[in-house]
């Protein structure tokens, strides 16, 4: 079967350019994989085209349209979720204008279709004593209890995206003084973590439990299962949730969110150091973003670095302030104003 151009140039576009000239990560060459999955079966379903017919001249401005609100109808895909298929299209369109010129004015059309707009969410996060309270639920007296106490103060002590967590080695890990995890985040950028000494004890003392201070095992993950695996996501978030559900049973008294994601421990590190007066710019270089513009959202969301800078710079004016209700010629003005 003669192959069509969709599938020549989706196939260029994730085996080599991801990896071999933009060298994103595994994770986003999945995503932008089940961007196109997904409208394969848009494709057959909506459009009675199948996969291996499917060519970029039926994939024009009108079927992205069509696909886009056929994910929030039919499949009730968030608006996060809609523009980040978007953001997987538009990325395979800027390519497949250098592939194919003559395709460039659909190209463009299609690299025109904007992100919608959503509703700006607060940040999430746990206070100190809702996280205080997560941290001594495990039962420190089991193995398994011991290093699932260690996986959540990491986590949160290096505010790690949940897959720098699931693939630090042994190497990262660095506790000589001044003691820093090296964490592997999006494209494959590097950034060393400072820890806290209490934090760098527990490791140590969890390193030496699973003879992961040896030679030989630099390359075995920090974090592994009963069969010696590297954590998934979902098993990360297993851990979490369960401990979660246990600290929220015990402490009636206080106040939780209604869920826990391992993403909610980042930014709980993130709202804990700027409440501190951490500076921002120390704040973007630790969650390793770009954009200091990234990070300030935390600040936008907290109420209550804002109330401090609001009573900072507060003067009390009352005494001098006079009783309106005393000028009787601008009280009768103001009470036939609007007659």
């Amino acid at each position: 079967m003669k192959q069509t151009d969709l599938a020549r140039i989706l196939t260029r576009f994730l085996a080599d350019y991801l990896p071999g000239q933009r060298n994103v990560s595994t994770n986003t060459i999945k995503s932008y994989r089940d961007t196109f999955k997904l409208i394969l079966l848009f494709s057959e379903r909506e459009m009675n085209v199948k996969a291996e017919k499917l060519t970029l001249s039926l994939m024009d401005t009108g079927t992205i349209i069509k696909f886009l609100d056929w994910l929030e109808k039919t499949r009730n895909a968030s608006i996060s979720t809609r523009n980040q298929r978007l953001a997987a299209i538009h990325s395979f369109y800027r390519y497949a204008q250098m592939e194919n010129p003559e395709l460039l004015l659909e190209c463009q059309r299609v690299l025109n279709l904007p992100f919608k707009k959503k509703m700006t969410k607060p940040v999430d996060y746990l206070s100190p004593e809702a996280l205080r309270g997560l941290f001594a639920q495990p039962n420190v007296q089991t193995k398994r209890g011991r290093r699932n106490l260690i996986l959540m103060i990491t986590l949160y002590d290096t505010a790690a995206r949940v897959q720098e967590l699931i693939d630090l080695t042994a190497r990262d890990i660095r506790l000589v003084s001044p003691a820093v995890i090296t964490l592997t985040g999006k494209g494959n950028k590097k950034r060393c973590v400072p820890i806290m000494s209490k934090t760098k004890l527990m490791l140590e003392e969890y390193m030496k439990a699973n003879k992961l201070d040896v030679n030989g095992k630099q390359d075995h993950p920090l974090f592994f299962n009963s069969q010696h695996h590297k954590f998934t996501r979902p098993g990360i978030t297993y851990i979490l949730g369960k401990y979660f559900f246990l600290a929220k049973e015990k402490n009636r008294n206080v106040i939780y969110p209604e869920n826990l994601t391992p993403h909610m421990i980042r930014h709980t590190k993130a709202m804990h150091l700027l409440e501190a007066g951490v500076n921002l710019i120390y704040i973007r270089d630790l969650l390793g973003h770009v954009s200091v513009t990234t990070t300030e959202h935390y600040a936008k969301a907290n109420s209550e670095t804002k109330r401090k800078a609001l009573e900072s710079a507060y003067m009390d004016v009352t005494e001098d302030v006079p009783v309106w209700r005393e000028d009787t010629e601008l009280l009768h003005w103001l009470q036939n104003l609007c007659k």
